[in-house]
């Protein structure tokens, strides 16, 4: 079985605090969300001509590379000619990553019981986090922006949540993993 490594602790730590940026960003400015499609809309027509691209360039030998390519290429198109349907589409996908994650949440939580002493403040968290899940997917239509904003607050709960979690797991981390490092220097027989 695979230890946790250092490095891995780091990532998630990173992971979390961009969680967490991202959610104080959606709270403070909900409509940054336009402007994030557009972005996101033309690095995936790059990434898409990037895939073209690299079909030719490989002689047509992996055609796996066009079908990504026309896939990002549509996707792009569509986050740039309609953001408000990902405006839209966000809360419920969001919504439902909220539900899941807190009622895993909740389950984590409750079967911590035995081994620490303050377990119902995280089944607690996430009970309110289950309930944000339900009315963000129930709600999609209704002032977009307090959606969003909604989304903000609950992604900033998560980060919180988890990097409370992470810290207090430290202890199963161990020293960075020395299988990560390949050696290339030539050896002389």
């Amino acid at each position: 079985m695979n230890q946790p490594t250092k490095n891995q602790f780091l990532a998630s730590c990173l992971s979390y605090v961009v969680t967490l940026a991202l959610g104080i960003l959606f709270t403070a400015k909900p409509d940054i969300l336009v402007t994030i499609c557009l972005y996101a809309g033309i690095a995936l027509l790059v990434a898409a001509a990037g895939l073209v691209i690299a079909y030719f360039v490989k002689k047509r030998e992996i055609a796996v590379l066009m079908v990504y390519g026309i896939m990002a290429a549509i996707a792009g198109v569509l986050l740039i000619i309609l953001p408000g349907l990902l405006k839209f589409l966000i809360p419920i996908f969001f919504g439902a990553w909220i539900l899941l994650s807190s009622v895993s949440g909740m389950y984590r939580n409750f079967t911590f019981r035995s081994d620490h002493h303050f377990w119902w403040i995280g089944l607690i968290l996430s009970t309110l986090g289950a309930g944000l899940g339900i009315y963000i997917i129930t709600r999609p239509m209704t002032v977009m922006d307090s959606t969003i904003r909604l989304i903000g607050i609950a992604l900033i709960v998560f980060a919180v949540l988890r990097l409370v979690s992470l810290f207090m797991a430290r202890h199963y981390f161990t020293a960075p993993s020395t299988g990560d490092v390949i050696d290339v220097t030539p050896h002389k027989d």
